[in-house]
């Protein structure tokens, strides 16, 4: 039974594994990486563990032990697709949410297009079934030519968009943030 709270998960540097997304773990898996000895207690939640047999809060940040540093990746889906265009329609330049985004094959998959970063952009519902199959001409040019982005160019457009947290504590890991900063309470 999950208890709903998350713990920040570090290199061994201290950096965040990762900031796009931000990689964060259940807390009760926190939990088996600092008993099995992978990662150390860095902060912990107010809340304390409701056992018996241990005298311990629910870790909020933990680091891993091993010094080979987890690297940066960018994962090519909504997430990406979403930052690399700035949360815009590709077509429309409509404003976008996370749960509404749609991927829109820039040359349509009938037509040879595949499933790169170069070939896809973020589209509204509208403008995705509009184009249906259409070739990227006129109305249906993006915009912004797609291009696959590296994790250091979507990370500074994150960082303009509202991110929300567990622990206020974790702001220390994350660098200057330049959108709001939500602490789930």
């Amino acid at each position: 039974m999950s208890i709903g709270l998350r713990t920040l998960v570090l290199n061994a540097d201290y950096h965040p594994i990762s900031l796009f997304p931000l990689h964060t773990i259940p807390v009760e898996d926190a939990v088996t990486r600092l008993f099995n000895g992978t990662c150390q207690m860095v902060f912990e939640h107010d809340r304390k563990i409701l056992t018996p047999s241990l005298d311990m809060r629910w870790p909020s940040v933990i680091a891993r032990i091993d010094t080979k540093r987890v690297k940066e990746r960018v994962k090519l889906g909504a997430e990406g697709l979403y930052y690399r265009d700035h949360g815009l329609c590709a077509y429309c330049e409509t404003p976008l949410t996370l749960k509404c985004i749609t991927f829109d094959h820039v040359v349509p998959k009938s037509k040879g297009g595949g499933y790169t970063w170069d070939n896809l952009v973020s589209a509204c519902s509208t403008c995705n079934l509009l184009k249906g199959d259409s070739m990227p001409v006129g109305r249906w040019k993006p915009k912004k030519q797609p291009y696959r982005p590296s994790y250091y160019q979507l990370l500074d457009v994150r960082k303009k968009f509202p991110i929300h947290i567990d622990d206020e504590n974790w702001m220390q890991f994350l660098g200057k943030w330049e959108a709001p900063v939500i602490v789930k309470s």
